[in-house]
């Protein structure tokens, strides 16, 4: 086996586990992102259905 063949054979596959992780690193900080804008609109929803129940309750009294 030549040097070139075992550079080849030893750097290829530590090359692409390498490439990997950083691509994963990028991919989760993505994910990351997006958990935090559906949190966000999450807690908006929440807020609005808290304000409808307010808004309900207060008919009720009024009506009951």
């Amino acid at each position: 086996m030549t040097d070139t063949q075992l550079y080849f054979a030893v750097g290829l596959p530590c090359l692409t586990v390498i490439a990997s992780l950083v691509l994963s690193i990028f991919t989760m900080s993505g994910v990351r992102e997006d958990m935090r804008e559906i949190r966000a609109h999450l807690l908006t929803i929440v807020e609005k259905l808290g304000s409808m129940d307010v808004g309900i309750a207060k008919l009720i009294d009024e009506n009951g």
